[in-house]
């Protein structure tokens, strides 16, 4: 029962650690125009720019007109299973809503968004992957990381807000706010025809983990360590405005959907974890030898 108790102690403590340093993200340097409904209030910075300082922020849900521009895909239902290609898929959206436990009135979400706000985010990744397919005729495909590349991502924090979902533009023009790799891909994708042809379809799902590798100070704090990105894919995307195909993915052309380049549509959120902190680290540790030590004080009555 004591050694519960002491197990329950620690727990209490390492939650108790983690409210403490929860993780915030500072709009401040946003205009704050819309602050309480309120036109007259000045630009920022000001104590009240944007939204001020989120309290409590986890993540970002991405748009659902979030687009993937997939190059150098070469599978066909000629295909047979273990047959696999490499390619790489170009990613770029803008956030629908910020995981806070804060109002944003302030963020502007792009058209077809209402695209009022002073600040929004947005997000750019380039992966490089393996398509395996899992059957004859290559319809089912198992997604992976390609081996021996890096895949990265970043994050933007924009106060000039100007994301253009159409044109594809105005998606990294902002302050890199995070960034870091892609590690590890749970995905599969199916499809009825030759992917990216006219008359397919297609239809997957996908999970990454990953590592941060740089947080702005300026916008968030403290730093954070992991990050998971759960999304849907889809060929071709709903029609517009569920999804509005871009004319450039992270600048780089689209141009019309082919066998080998094609657009796919997803819609995905991402998660983020903090660094732990010293204390909690420090919690844990006396937590794991005080316990060790207990044992052995009991095994030396026995």
């Amino acid at each position: 029962m004591k050694k519960l108790g002491t197990l329950s102690a620690l727990l209490g403590a390492l939650f108790s650690a983690g409210a403490v340093h929860a993780t915030t993200l500072d709009t401040r340097s946003a205009a704050n125009v819309l602050f309480a409904g309120n036109p007259g209030e000045p630009a920022a910075p000001s104590a009240l720019g944007g939204d001020g300082v989120l309290q409590n922020f986890t993540g970002i849900d991405w748009h659902q007109n979030g687009a993937g521009l997939v190059q150098g895909f070469t599978l066909t239902p000629a295909n047979n299973a273990g047959d696999f290609a490499d390619f790489t898929l170009t990613y770029q959206a803008f956030a629908a809503a910020i995981g806070s436990t804060s109002a944003t009135p302030d963020l502007r979400v792009a058209p077809p968004g209402p695209a009022t706000g002073t600040y929004e985010l947005t997000t750019t990744a380039t992966l490089h992957e393996r398509a395996t397919c899992l059957n004859a005729g290559c319809s089912t495909v198992a997604i992976t990381f390609t081996p021996a590349t890096s895949s990265v991502w970043t994050v933007y924090f924009d106060n000039t807000p100007d994301a253009n979902q159409a044109a594809g533009t105005g998606f990294t023009d902002g302050v890199a706010m995070l960034s870091g790799t892609w590690d590890a891909e749970l995905s599969t994708f199916f499809a009825t025809g030759t992917s990216g042809t006219p008359g397919a379809t297609g239809v997957g799902s996908a999970t990454l983990t990953g590592t941060v590798l740089m947080t702005n100070a300026t916008y968030v704090s403290p730093a954070l360590a992991g990050t998971r990105f759960d999304t849907t894919l889809n060929f071709p995307g709903p029609a517009s405005p569920g999804f509005t195909r871009p004319l450039l993915v992270n600048g780089i052309a689209t141009g019309p959907n082919t066998d080998s380049q094609f657009v796919l549509n997803i819609d995905g959120a991402q998660q983020f974890t903090p660094v732990p902190e010293p204390a909690t680290l420090a919690l844990v540790a006396a937590g794991i030898f005080g316990m060790g030590s207990f044992g052995r004080r009991r095994e030396k009555r026995q």
